[in-house]
């Protein structure tokens, strides 16, 4: 899922120099281990993925927020359309449409 998240990111236009896109390649992989969604679910996603890199749960949010908002200022409009809905932007929706 990994492998799968990351060439959608990159055919998307996310550089894949940041922060944000290593955080979702990575968090595509642990919502694949945990299936269920939960209340609060996005939250400890955050917390597993700082714990992982050392960093607070608020910055890789950011981290991952960033990068969405490049690709859908600044990707490729086909790919982005591809992937994501545009009708709810949320990190919890983006996240969740690779599924």
């Amino acid at each position: 899922m990994k492998n799968k998240a990351m060439n959608a990111l990159l055919e998307m236009g996310m550089p894949a120099n940041i922060k944000g896109f290593q955080y979702i390649a990575e968090a595509m992989e642990l919502m694949e281990m945990e299936k269920t969604r939960y209340w609060g679910w996005m939250t400890a996603l955050y917390w597993k993925l700082s714990e992982m890199h050392d960093d607070t749960p608020s910055r890789v949010e950011r981290a991952i927020r960033h990068a969405f908002s490049i690709v859908l200022t600044k990707g490729y409009l086909e790919a982005v359309e591809k992937y994501l809905t545009m009708q709810n932007t949320t990190n919890g929706s983006l996240l969740t449409v690779f599924f």
